[in-house]
């Protein structure tokens, strides 16, 4: 356990410098390149030597099925209620003066990017590759709605929001841990990455959008 900890972590923290001295000495052109590089062929590399099979992406059009469905529910059951509360949030804590819509294009422009560049390797490293580490090191004991979850759901939760912090340090970061429990839980839930990759890409989009609706 202590070593599967070790390297988990280990691999984890190298990816983190790399990406920071990425972002500190190559332009914004190959810094952009950085995160699916490295986020999508370490973890590829590594699996390969320990020949270790990728069993995280959909192998039948049937469970590719299961995750887009699985996503589909998700996004109907998460978001009416966290627009309600985002709704309150901008106009009374942020005290903006009001909602008004704006263009759907601003939504679904960064759709592509955010599903290639962005959801895909984020979720390929941290839900594919770190998360069953993570539960191998704390087996799951929870269960919840039909799966179940440990602390290395928890985890890599927690390790997922902190490397935001570490590429730039935002004060909101800390509210990353909360989407990330819904990826890892998704992928838990499907044993794919498909449904947390269409979800997270979502909630990115999403976001940039609904900023935009307020005055």
């Amino acid at each position: 356990m202590k070593k599967l900890l070790l390297e988990s972590f280990g691999v984890t923290f190298s990816l983190l410098i790399l990406l920071k001295l990425g972002q500190l000495f190559l332009s914004p052109k190959w810094e952009g390149l950085l995160v699916p590089t490295l986020l999508l062929y370490i973890p590829f590399l590594i699996l390969s030597v320990q020949r270790k099979p990728i069993d995280f992406i959909d192998h039948s059009l049937r469970q590719l099925g299961t995750g887009l469905m699985v996503f589909a529910v998700s996004i109907l059951i998460v978001f009416p209620p966290y627009m309600l509360a985002a709704h309150y949030w901008m106009l009374h804590v942020f005290h903006f003066d009001a909602f008004k819509m704006a263009p759907i294009r601003i939504f679904f422009d960064p759709l592509p990017y955010q599903i290639l560049a962005v959801a895909l390797p984020e979720e390929f490293y941290f839900r594919g590759f770190l998360q069953p580490m993570m539960n191998k090191i704390w087996k799951p004991k929870w269960h919840l709605f039909g799966v179940n979850l440990g602390w290395g759901w928890i985890v890599t939760a927690l390790v997922f929001a902190f490397a935001h912090s570490v590429i730039q340090l935002k004060w909101w970061h800390f509210s990353i841990f909360f989407p990330a429990l819904i990826f890892g839980y998704l992928k838990e839930r499907t044993g794919s990455i498909t449904a947390p990759v269409l979800f997270h890409a979502f909630s990115n989009a999403f976001m940039s959008w609904f900023v935009r609706n307020y005055f």
